[in-house]
């Protein structure tokens, strides 16, 4: 059995199996449908890609009404050899997976309001999910 603890004061996992200290995992995992056709912007030596994907969730309340929840997540990528592939394939409605490292930023606005920002920065492809017709009732 492996037994991990995690140092309150250090922030770092401590694996006594390994005698060793770990690397914290910044990676998160997004299903959902793309808000916006992916836009490639940035200098030709250096572009990025960006697009936002809707993930959503429903809970139901106590009088038995169900709610529905939306996020919005920034995807970037900074990929030089995939950002043409991306801005080509990537549209509006598509139901994409992505992972990759969340990052937290923050700027200051035109109007000189400090303002914060996420990015889930794409660390491998696009998946595309192929959406089929679901059907009730085979023999119909």
């Amino acid at each position: 059995m492996l037994l991990t603890t995690v140092s309150p004061l250090a922030k770092r996992v401590v694996t006594p199996a390994f005698g060793s200290v770990r690397t914290l995992v910044n990676k998160v995992s997004i299903l959902g449908h793309v808000g916006q056709d992916a836009e490639i912007n940035g200098m030709p030596e250096r572009t990025r890609v960006s697009f936002s994907v809707a993930t959503s969730t429903t809970r139901k309340d106590a009088e038995g009404v169900f709610h529905q929840t939306t996020q919005w997540h920034r995807i970037i990528s900074w990929n030089q050899k995939k950002n043409g592939y991306l801005a080509e394939r990537v549209k509006k409605g598509d139901l994409v997976y992505v992972e990759g490292p969340i990052q937290y930023n923050t700027y200051t606005g035109k109007d000189g309001i400090e303002r914060q920002s996420t990015e889930i920065h794409l660390s491998t492809s696009v998946e595309q999910i192929q959406q089929f017709p679901v059907r009730v009732n085979e023999r119909e």
